[in-house]
């Protein structure tokens, strides 16, 4: 992602801090640090350098993810499983994730930062967070659980929490369930050469097939026609043998759906072969099955109306009290006809509310940027 001089975005950030790192010595310091730079290395290996920016805070980092929230998830779960996976009680961290703007800027250096609430808040929700742990703040979690149900579910409610700005927060812990399947392009540390041949033979074969159909002339399509007339002509007088022989009738306790609309008068097997034209049902059983198709109840389409979101930066949109969604991903909503009270909320902001009257076939549009 191309980013651009003092421009704002909202993006995932995860804000790590290393667990009693100034009361250590110089040389521990170093060493733990440099363990520390080569698990962020490994729990990064799947995020292009240029979704993310990378801040030194000295005793941590803060990481700021512009691709998808997924991709700061995952992080977290691969530096959690990183850190147990090394097995040095020398580093211990706190980990804080939330969704919020930025602004993206260049340093006295020339280098991207960034600044914003968005980094401020995920700052907050880590000093919430006991050692070895990660929480996420609500806006975090409402996004990425919508993208998911199985995401929703490796997240634990801890509460809430107010920061020493007496300002609150709800946290959601990463619990200790066992993660969803991941992408095998994001899950880390997962070798993904075998499925990616396997793919790249399935799309050679289907090029192939294409181009060999692409590349059959048209006298071919009339033989593979006249060929399936002259099987159907020829399996005709069989069929019509068949016809003719004796018929056994279902009983009714076993198949009562099969049983004939008309009794037979006489036993079939006496019956003399009948000719070609007569191998449709009898016409009283043509009445007898055409009532059924005709009262049969046909499906009413209920008219509905349509309202068209555009929510900046995001916001969870609730009618008449029932929660839809979160916008974005969510665009569209159907609704009755009738007056409907559309609540967007966010919340780090006050929430927006507009009632609408919705009309049968109509399209109406509520544009809301949280300030």
């Amino acid at each position: 992602m191309a980013v651009r001089g003092n421009s704002n975005v909202i993006c995932s950030i995860a804000f790590i801090d290393i667990v009693e790192y100034s009361k250590k010595s110089v040389e521990e310091q170093m060493r733990v640090k440099e363990l520390f730079n080569g698990l962020l290395v490994q729990a990064l290996a799947d995020v292009p350098a240029g979704d993310r920016i990378i801040l030194d805070t000295g005793d941590g980092v803060a990481i700021s993810f512009l691709g998808d929230p997924e991709q700061c998830l995952f992080f977290g779960l691969a530096l959690r499983f990183a850190l147990a996976a090394c097995n040095d009680d020398s580093l211990r961290l706190r980990i804080g994730i939330n969704l919020g703007p930025v602004r993206l800027v260049k340093d006295i250096n020339g280098q991207p930062n960034i600044i914003g609430d968005g980094i401020n808040v995920a700052q907050r929700i880590m000093s919430f967070a006991n050692v070895g742990q990660v929480l996420a703040s609500r806006s975090f979690y409402e996004v990425i659980s919508a993208l998911s149900a199985d995401y929703a579910q490796i997240f634990v409610f801890e509460g809430a929490r107010t920061d020493k700005h007496v300002r609150e927060h709800e946290v959601y812990s990463l619990g200790k369930a066992a993660a969803p399947e991941l992408p095998p392009r994001k899950r880390p540390g997962s070798a993904v050469a075998g499925t990616g041949a396997a793919l790249r033979q399935i799309e050679s074969a289907a090029t192939a097939v294409r181009v060999q159909v692409m590349r059959r002339p048209p006298l071919a399509t009339a033989l593979a026609v006249a060929l399936i007339l002259t099987v159907a002509v020829g399996l005709r007088p069989l069929l019509r043998s068949a016809n003719t022989g004796p018929v056994v009738e279902p009983a009714a306790e076993v198949l009562p759906s099969l049983q004939r609309p008309w009794p037979l008068s006489a036993p079939v097997q006496n019956l003399p072969p009948e000719p070609a034209a007569e191998l449709s049902p009898p016409p009283e059983a043509k009445v007898a099955r055409e009532p059924t198709a005709a009262v049969r109840p046909r499906k009413k389409s209920v008219a509905t109306g349509k309202v068209r979101l555009s929510i900046i930066p995001w916001g969870a949109v609730y009618v008449d009290g029932e929660k839809f969604g979160v916008a974005p991903p969510l665009r569209d909503i159907a609704l009755k006809p009738g007056t409907h009270r559309i609540e967007v909320r966010n919340p780090g902001f006050a929430s927006y509310l507009q009632d609408v009257e919705v009309s049968a076939d109509e399209e109406i549009r509520i544009q809301h940027r949280f300030r």
